[in-house]
């Protein structure tokens, strides 16, 4: 779940050394930024390839990505996707149980009903408790079954599907950096939406410098310095829409089924692989300020919140998280 609030740039780009490229474009509905050195071949066509591959297999805007026919297939029969698909839903499952199913890919029905996703209705649309209780029927993390071998998943009825979202950019970033890791790359920043993954050092010789947006749209506070680890960051504050006066938020609790409403403004993970980072940050997101802190701090997980006070932000942040800080 992306929030755009990584302001991800590299500093002094105007002195970087020929051996730094740099290329930009669009992924997965967002922009795509990459930073790179000591790659062998064709990088933009190797990068294109990879993220066509990841679209025809994640995309919920597109009829015949294999999300969407798992999410139009029957119940109860084992159903053929590519092994990065069963990989990543076997990590989403075993971050639900982690976080009590504050994270859950089977929200699909709640994030239509909210007024987010790609069928989603108009925005006029008010839903009922009824309605409410009714997509609440259709969710839950444990009637989805993954296997790894042959890769496949199961629904446990028939209105069951899958929104991977909350996750699919992150997994996008990884696969693009496998990708250049493939290609000999010994340093890139990979960004795409806000989500980023590291590897070596900057054009500066020194870590890659990554800056945390404020929610209030101020110049970011937090500098994260990484090299080798990936960061991702979910939100209340970018993606959201106004129904009867109301802000709501695109972050949905698949547990009560509705919108959060909290004080929890944004909250930053940094971990080795994009795709937890971004599924740690948006469970995070859902159990809010006390909980969501809680869970961090007894997985031990890398994370800054942002928790909006009467004076302004509150950052905090874990023990683990205080190494990537820059002071």
């Amino acid at each position: 779940m992306t929030a755009w609030a990584l302001a991800v740039g590299v500093l002094g780009a105007c002195d970087s050394p020929p051996a730094y490229h740099r290329y930009r474009g669009e992924a997965m509905g967002t922009a795509l930024a990459l930073t790179y050195a000591g790659c062998a071949g064709d990088v933009e066509a190797a990068v294109v390839h990879e993220l066509q591959q990841v679209d025809a297999q994640l995309s919920t805007w597109r009829q015949d990505s294999e999300v969407a026919r798992f999410n139009a297939s029957a119940a109860g029969d084992w159903i053929p996707v590519s092994a990065p698909v069963a990989a990543l839903a076997i990590e989403a499952l075993a971050l639900s149980r982690r976080s009590g199913g504050a994270f859950d890919l089977t929200i699909a029905p709640l994030v239509k009903l909210w007024g987010f996703g790609s069928d989603a209705p108009a925005n006029g649309f008010t839903p009922t408790s009824e309605s409410v209780t009714a997509a609440m029927q259709r969710v839950g993390w444990r009637n989805l079954e993954a296997r790894p071998d042959p890769p496949a998943l199961r629904k446990r009825f028939a209105g069951l599907s899958l929104d991977f979202s909350a996750i699919g950019k992150g997994h996008g970033v990884d696969r693009v950096a496998e990708r250049l890791e493939s290609l000999g790359c010994r340093s890139y920043l990979v960004d795409i939406g806000g989500e980023v993954r590291t590897l070596g050092l900057g054009p500066k010789g020194g870590s890659w410098r990554i800056g945390v947006e404020q929610p209030d749209g101020g110049a970011p506070r937090r500098v994260l310095r990484l090299s080798g680890q990936s960061a991702a960051t979910s939100g209340d504050y970018r993606n959201f829409r106004m129904l009867d006066g109301r802000r709501l938020s695109h972050a949905i609790d698949p547990r009560t089924g509705e919108p959060v409403r909290h004080a929890l403004a944004s909250v930053t993970v940094v971990t080795a692989s994009a795709a937890e980072a971004d599924g740690l940050a948006t469970a995070i997101l859902v159990l809010g300020p006390d909980a969501g802190w809680r869970f961090a701090q007894d997985e031990r997980v890398a994370a800054l919140l942002l928790v909006r006070g009467e004076s302004g932000f509150e950052h905090r942040y874990t023990e683990s998280m205080s190494q990537f800080l820059q002071p």
